[in-house]
């Protein structure tokens, strides 16, 4: 039981909390947006490629103009992608909250509504916590009602587990789904053991975290 205010606790054994960050400082769905936008360019370059393979290439210089129109796509893509995550980023306020829930099965990234303060994220949070041990039916709705979408990882289904402490990120990914877990640093360490205790230990990249739940 974690003793933290930050971290609350319900009826129903579930550890629910806020976390909200700035977009502009920690640049984490920057580098996602970006990650799939390459990975996008590059499965399209590589298909392509092999079809060309097929009809032959009549020189090096010709399979290079090939690659430089790829590369100029990839660049296209990144200032794009960056150009959209500014969009975004001023459309929430430059700031993105997140709700997260975590049972004994599993862990949901839950965003929030964006006109959603902190303060006001966290009273929400206490009063419907609180109120799903007389209501549960109630409390679901307003908590559905405040929130978008939700990305849920299962801890045996979780493949990879990677600490990064200097963004507060757990990032735990499967086989189709990856999903980012954020923490305050008082609470951080609560939750990186709850999860490690629950996935399987060789999903853990860090080897001196790995030998720890081993």
């Amino acid at each position: 039981m974690n003793d933290n205010d930050e971290i609350k606790q319900g009826n129903d054994g579930i550890y629910r909390w806020v976390y909200e960050y700035s977009m502009l400082k920690n640049p984490t769905i920057l580098f996602t947006v970006w990650k799939v936008l390459l990975i996008s360019v590059f499965i399209i370059y590589f298909f392509t490629g092999i079809i060309n393979l097929f009809d032959g290439y009549d020189s090096f210089s010709e399979f290079w103009d090939f690659t430089k129109v790829f590369l100029y796509i990839g660049l296209g893509a990144l200032v794009l992608g960056f150009i959209a995550y500014l969009i975004v980023a001023a459309m929430y306020g430059w700031k993105y909250m997140i709700l997260f829930e975590m049972s004994e099965t599993e862990i949901t990234h839950i965003q929030m509504k964006s006109q959603f303060k902190k303060a006001e994220a966290l009273g929400w949070l206490t009063a419907a916590v609180g109120a799903l041990s007389m209501n549960p039916t109630v409390a679901g709705s307003g908590m559905l009602a405040a929130t978008r979408n939700t990305l849920t990882s299962e801890y045996k289904k979780v493949k990879t587990v990677k600490v990064k402490r200097g963004r507060n990120l757990i990032k735990l990914d499967g086989l189709l789904s990856h999903n980012q877990i954020y923490a305050n640093k008082k609470d951080f360490d609560f939750v990186l053991d709850y999860i490690c205790k629950r996935v399987d230990a060789k999903a853990i990249k860090d080897q001196g975290l790995r030998e720890k739940y081993q």
